[in-house]
């Protein structure tokens, strides 16, 4: 899931579109489970034990958009308690990277360049670098509420809204029969504004005790963006997750203008 959040970060905005609505709701409220259950099975299905125990989690794969015969690789470091990463290299286009050190978030494209994330930017970067929202841990949100019992990814699944304490909304549908995420529809904040994003998350695989989502495809203009899952690594990253020398480059400038004069 924060794959997928990272991408709809990183990609140019005029390659992201606005999603579907949130479907339809097949029960009355009354008789959807609350959310905290629908919650609480998602932690015990995907080994949510394990993965908070670990110093930091390290993903490797793929990142493809088959319409444009794109094909790159990809790694993502989550450390605890709220370091990201997230590294790929595009064949004819060069690097694209985005993080958060625990005080700045930046992101990086060869057609926008270097830029230090602020505002809605920074705070969306913020929640989901923190280790604990890729298993939807209770302390993250002010609300949690199931708002439909639908479809999607050719699922039946729970669909609940999460309320950040940050004030963000995101929503995700949980399966009804395994637990385990289907899909996450979410308003992502880009240098172009706020978009809806629709991801589409499945082939849950087991690694080291931990259940991980090994394929995100979101689906917009009749195109596909899929990121695919090979490997995932429990334990201390390679390198430190530190901001980018470009990055460093834009705070040292910003801190040395002078500021502005008092009316």
């Amino acid at each position: 899931m924060k794959l997928a959040l990272s991408l709809a970060l990183l990609l140019p905005a005029a390659t992201l579109a606005q999603s579907p609505a949130v479907p339809a709701p097949a029960a009355t409220k009354a008789a959807l489970p609350a959310a905290t259950t629908v919650l609480a099975k998602f932690r015990d299905a995907m080994g949510s034990k394990g993965w908070l125990a670990a110093p930091a989690v390290t993903s490797t794969g793929t990142f493809e958009m088959p319409a444009a015969g794109l094909k790159a690789s990809f790694e993502l470091v989550q450390a605890a308690p709220n370091r990201m990463r997230l590294a790929i290299n595009i064949p004819g286009m060069g690097a694209i990277e985005s993080g958060f050190d625990g005080s700045t978030a930046w992101a990086s494209d060869p057609m926008q360049g270097p830029r230090i994330l602020t505002g809605p930017e920074l705070d969306q970067m913020r929640d989901e670098s923190d280790i604990r929202a890729a298993v939807r841990d209770a302390s993250l949100f002010s609300a949690t509420e199931t708002i439909a019992d639908t479809t999607m990814n050719g699922e039946r699944c729970y669909l609940v809204k999460l309320t950040w304490k940050s004030g963000r909304t995101t929503t995700d549908c949980f399966s009804a029969a395994t637990g385990l995420t289907v899909a996450t529809i979410s308003e992502q904040q880009t240098s172009m504004g706020a978009m809806t994003v629709t991801n589409y998350v499945s082939d849950w695989k087991d690694f080291g005790g931990v259940k991980t989502p090994t394929r995100l495809v979101a689906r917009m203009m009749g195109q596909e963006q899929i990121m695919t899952i090979s490997d995932v690594k429990f334990g201390k990253p390679a390198n430190a997750i530190v901001a980018p020398d470009a990055i460093k480059a834009l705070k040292e400038a910003a801190s040395a203008k002078p500021a502005p004069a008092k009316p």
